[in-house]
């Protein structure tokens, strides 16, 4: 699923309930691209939230006509005009106006977390307090994105792009592999795998790279085509298609 659709059915608030270990799974795939995928993918998310907070204003309308009728509003008539034309642009322009209303529905539907929480909602609604709303209503709304950001700012911590690069060259296969002798040296393992001389010297000593150890000291290093191949072919990465379908199968299951 792309980056875009994850957003909008994030912010939609279709998927409430998606675990943390689905988002994690989801930036993992998109740290294969590396640091800089990762990057756009952190600037697509805030842009994201950005939009939809600007997607919205507070409306004081109704409050100031009520306060006005009610003489504890101190303004010219006019103030009222100037205020309903001001927000009917907003509206216009796609926005959507806040008030302590349309808050209490928006949190009902889209659940309250237990009845502790609907008491405080209704309570706040009673007293108006459309601060407390407006925290809780983003909380609800956008806890699922907030979270993808913050799973995307942890994994920029520790993704470098020097390992990202030298772990792609690692996974791909080298032009004349297939040609490469059957038994072949350090210099031709560094060729065929990507890795530097430091980094098979160090996969090598802590067993994580077949190879054979010749000479009466065992110190020579030398590797066999068929074991370099195999293990190269290990741990196969699926696709972007195939993390999305599986993705996909999990959510839909759960609903």
């Amino acid at each position: 699923m792309p980056l875009s659709d994850v957003i909008k059915i994030l912010l939609k608030g279709e998927e409430r309930e998606l675990r943390e270990r689905d988002l994690l799974g989801y930036v993992e795939n998109l740290a294969r691209g590396g640091k800089e995928a990762l990057q756009q993918a952190l600037k697509e998310v805030e842009t994201a939230i950005t939009g939809w907070n600007d997607s919205y204003f507070i409306s004081t309308y109704e409050k100031r006509v009520d306060e006005f009728n009610r003489g504890k509003l101190n303004r010219d008539p006019g103030y009222l005009d100037d205020l309903f034309f001001k927000e009917e642009l907003l509206i216009k322009e796609g926005k959507t106006g806040l008030t302590v209303d349309y808050l209490y529905k928006a949190i009902e539907r889209l659940g309250f977390i237990d009845g502790n929480h609907q008491d405080a909602i209704t309570s706040a609604w009673a007293l108006d307090d459309f601060e407390f709303l407006k925290t809780q209503w983003e909380d609800l709304a956008l806890g699922q994105i907030r979270a993808l950001r913050e799973a995307i700012r942890d994994a920029l911590k520790v993704v470098s792009p020097k390992r990202c690069n030298e772990v792609q060259g690692a996974n791909r296969l080298q032009k004349g592999v297939i040609e490469c002798p059957e038994v072949f040296g350090v210099d031709v393992c560094c060729e065929i795998t990507g890795y530097k001389k430091n980094t098979v010297y160090k996969l090598t000593a802590r067993g994580d790279m077949p190879c054979c150890r010749s000479g009466n000291n065992g110190r020579k290093l030398v590797f066999r085509r068929e074991d370099i191949l195999a293990w190269m072919t290990t741990r196969r990465q699926e696709t972007n298609d195939e993390f999305i379908k599986q993705m996909g199968g999990q959510l839909a299951a759960r609903k």
